[in-house]
């Protein structure tokens, strides 16, 4: 599903932002990626594709849909 340098979408404090999948890692049960540009203090998130329709989008117009549900966002950065 995920492509390395796919744009995704996300939510932060209720504001959509987007960035590009980098790192991508498959195996046989999920894929773990990291955003070009979020991360926190110790660096990049690495992010899960479970997480995608849940805090990870893949268009803007899906993120906008649950700007005002706090459990949508994404774990702000430090």
């Amino acid at each position: 599903m995920l492509k390395e340098g796919m744009q995704v979408y996300f939510l932060v404090n209720g504001f959509a932002m987007s960035g590009k999948v980098i790192d991508l890692k498959k195996t046989k049960e999920h894929e773990t990626f990291s955003i070009e540009g979020y991360g926190g203090c110790g660096g990049l998130h690495i992010l899960d594709s479970s997480q995608i329709h849940h805090t990870i989008f893949l268009s803007e117009e899906e993120a906008k849909k649950y700007q005002d549900q706090e459990q949508m966002y994404l774990d702000g950065h430090c």
